[in-house]
């Protein structure tokens, strides 16, 4: 039965996403909408299967091909915390502050994140000693993230769109100005197995350095010697501009 969490509005998953970047503003008031209510898919398991026997493509390739079969609508919040843990760890390392940001975005995905957490990473560390030879890593996170998404079919509780699991995976992608090639294939892959559009995800990625570009204007306008009247009518365009994008990304993940 769909959880009531789930109704939580896009303005709060919004602004908890983008809290954890640290190039953007905070503080964003957006208009209150309303997500359509999310339910659980009912599908076969043969369904679940032809999804992902597909090989992935050559994975440097700049275009992201949405060739999975079965339309996934929504994924259980506990699985996307595993998937949310295997993007931040993509590059082989969880740094302290990684470990903040997760405890942040977590607490935003699921209602029961407090509960679930060290069950969940106890999991994910258990499916990265799989590596034998350390050019395994990406393949067997890799495999992580499928089985998250399989997982996902069967899952009770709260679920959340995989175009929301997507935009919080890029903030997190982008919250250390650096957005690096791990990272970017292993978006794309889900982006391709959750059959997110290819334009949506790079309106996504477009929006995003957006973001981060208006904000390092916003901040360096505040370090030059120029009249305060001038400076303060600089940061408020650019505040406009940022509010302007802000309600296109919520239209976005709405659709």
């Amino acid at each position: 039965m769909e959880d009531k969490t789930e109704k939580k509005s896009l303005k709060d998953r919004m602004k908890g996403s983008l809290d954890t970047i640290k190039t953007t503003a905070k503080n964003v008031k957006v208009p209150e909408i309303k997500i359509p209510e999310i339910k659980k898919p009912e599908v076969k398991l043969s369904q679940v299967k032809e999804l992902f026997k597909k090989k992935d493509p050559e994975d440097h390739d700049e275009e992201v091909q949405n060739d999975g079969i079965l339309q996934i609508a929504s994924i259980a919040t506990r699985d996307a915390l595993k998937i949310v843990y295997y993007l931040m760890a993509v590059d082989g390392e969880f740094t302290a502050e990684e470990k903040e940001k997760y405890e942040i975005l977590g607490k935003e995905i699921s209602p029961d994140f407090d509960e679930q957490k060290e069950k969940v990473i106890a999991e994910c560390q258990t499916q990265l000693e799989k590596v034998i030879d350390p050019e395994d890593y990406y393949d067997v996170l890799q495999d992580g993230v499928e089985d998250a998404l399989i997982a996902s079919m069967n899952t009770e509780g709260t679920y959340i769109t995989p175009k929301i699991l997507v935009w919080d995976l890029l903030t997190l992608a982008y919250s250390d100005n650096d957005y690096d090639e791990a990272e970017r294939r292993l978006l794309k892959y889900i982006v391709r197995k959750t059959n997110v559009d290819k334009a949506v995800f790079l309106e996504m990625e477009s929006t995003m350095k957006t973001l981060i570009d208006l904000e390092k204007e916003q901040q360096w306008i505040k370090t030059t010697d120029r009249p305060y009247l001038t400076i303060e009518a600089i940061v408020n365009g650019i505040e406009d501009r940022k509010q302007v994008i802000f309600r296109s990304v919520e239209d976005m993940l709405a659709l």
